[in-house]
């Protein structure tokens, strides 16, 4: 866990630290990898590598303020009383659906506006989504966010103490105020290792599909199981509602969602042509 690369105060000149956070900077990693990977896929299949690139950043933007509101619903009376930590989202708190979600509404309202395929366009970068999340796990692991619940298996990771994870098994009384915290699962890097799996997965399927649309529809459909079961291991539990976590709800809906979108593409089973 390592949540600041450095501080500095430029020579004394500022009265507080200004700080490089691995978090924000592993998001802007992947965006920028991600970003630059599909305007390749746009420029391949002959749509305008600048409009997508001008996408990319709008849903960036989009997709930050949905994650951001959805996580503060989770905690809202810890934002009620700290109102000026909403706007910190580089200290982690980014629920990675309410992101998706928003993203891929405007993304909609984006393709309408320019006349674009929206399902063409959402095949093009729903690889470079999934690319992306692996980076931002990475992100949570650095600041010690989405962690799991306590392990005995040979992998499971230590926090130090004062991390998210130390303090909620403080709460559940397994470690007392002194105590080093208890081994965890990693599950950020399990949903890393996930999303780079279907990344890949993606990018060999993409020369064979069949229909634009499919890419993002596998994407759909896989997504939710992994992270359904993922969640099963994650130790974050104030997320939750009665029996489930509040992303293993939003998953159950965007498999619903896959199982529409199904029968919708099959019905007009647009042609993907030459996908590159």
């Amino acid at each position: 866990m390592h949540p600041v690369i450095f501080q500095t105060t430029l020579f004394g000149l500022l009265s507080e630290p200004l700080s490089l956070h691995t978090y924000g900077l592993l998001i802007a990693t992947g965006f920028l990898l991600a970003m630059f990977l599909a305007k390749v896929q746009a420029e391949r299949e002959g749509e305008d590598p600048d409009r997508v690139v001008d996408l990319c950043f709008y849903v960036l933007f989009a997709g930050l303020i949905g994650s951001r509101i959805v996580f503060i619903l989770t905690k809202v009376d810890d934002y009620v009383r700290h109102p000026l930590e909403i706007v910190m989202f580089w200290r982690g708190g980014l629920v990675w659906y309410g992101g998706f979600i928003m993203a891929a509404l405007y993304a909609v309202h984006y393709a309408r506006k320019y006349r674009m395929n929206y399902f063409k366009l959402a095949d093009m970068l729903i690889p470079s989504v999934a690319f992306a999340h692996a980076f931002g796990r990475f992100g949570c692991l650095s600041a010690g966010c989405c962690f799991g619940k306590p392990t005995a298996a040979p992998w499971g990771i230590v926090f130090p103490s004062g991390s998210m994870a130390q303090q909620a098994q403080q709460v559940s009384g397994l470690v007392g105020i002194s105590d080093q915290a208890l081994p965890v699962h990693p599950t950020q890097l399990y949903e890393a290792g996930a999303e780079l799996a279907l990344f890949w997965l993606l990018v060999l399927v993409r020369p064979h599909k069949r229909f634009h649309g499919e890419l993002m529809l596998i994407w759909l459909a896989i997504y939710p199981v992994l992270r359904s079961i993922i969640e099963m291991f994650r130790g974050d539990k104030e997320r939750g509602v009665y029996i489930l976590s509040t992303s293993q709800y939003i998953s159950i809906l965007v498999a619903g969602a896959a199982v529409v979108l199904y029968f919708y593409l099959r019905g007009r089973r647009a042609p993907a042509g030459t996908v590159g």
